[in-house]
C-alpha cells in the first residue's frame, strides 16, 4: 500500500525545493543586475555552501557544496565541475575553520564568507595550474575575488536567514563535541 507523504520530512523537502528555486531565481536576477553595472554578482551558491558547512557534518557539507556547484555549472553552461570543485573547496576551508570560530555574530559571518571566497579561489587557482588553462589570470585575480567578497558579504546577513529557514540553525561547538 502506498502512503501519502506527510509529516516533517515532506516539509523539509518542500523547503529545500522552495529554497533551491529562490536560489536560482535570485542569483540569476543579481547576475543580470551586476552585469548591467559591470561588477561581479554576489555568489549565493557560495553562501549556501558556507551555510551548509556551518550546519552539517563535514561529509554532508562537502557533498552538498559539490552538488550545489555542479548545479551551478549545469545552469551556467560553463566548464562542468569547476564551480563544483570551487564550492567544495570553500566548504572544506569553512569546515576546517569551524572549530576555531565563535558560534554567532558579525565576525563569524565575515570570516565564513572570507574563508569561503578564499577556498573557492584557491581551488580555481589550483585548477588553472593543473589544467594549464587560463581560467584565472592575474587581472581577474586582482579584481574579481575582492568584489565578489564585498558583494557576497553585504548580502550574507539577509541570505543567512533564508539558509537558516531551509536548513535549520547553525551547529554550535558544544553540539559538535556531543
Amino acid at each position: 500500500m502506498i502512503r501519502p507523504v506527510t509529516g516533517r520530512g515532506s516539509v523539509r523537502w518542500a523547503r529545500l525545493v522552495v529554497y533551491l528555486l529562490l536560489l536560482i531565481l535570485v542569483q540569476g536576477l543579481l547576475a543580470r543586475l551586476a552585469d548591467a553595472v559591470g561588477v561581479p554578482a554576489p555568489d549565493l551558491f557560495l553562501l549556501t555552501a558556507v551555510g551548509l558547512a556551518a550546519r552539517r557534518s563535514p561529509v554532508a557539507a562537502l557533498l552538498g557544496a559539490y552538488a550545489l556547484g555542479f548545479m551551478q555549472d549545469v545552469l551556467g553552461g560553463g566548464m562542468l565541475g569547476l564551480h563544483a570543485a570551487g564550492l567544495a573547496g570553500a566548504a572544506l576551508l569553512v569546515v576546517w575553520a569551524r572549530r576555531y570560530l565563535a558560534d554567532a555574530g558579525l565576525v563569524q559571518s565575515l570570516l565564513g564568507v572570507l574563508l569561503g571566497v578564499a577556498g573557492q579561489w584557491l581551488v580555481f587557482l589550483f585548477l588553472t595550474y593543473w589544467l594549464r588553462e587560463p581560467l584565472v589570470t592575474p587581472q581577474v585575480l586582482a579584481v574579481t575575488p575582492p568584489l565578489v567578497f564585498v558583494g557576497t558579504f553585504l548580502i550574507a546577513p539577509l541570505w543567512e536567514r533564508l539558509v537558516a529557514w531551509a536548513f535549520g540553525p547553525r551547529v554550535t561547538v558544544e553540539e559538535q563535541l556531543a
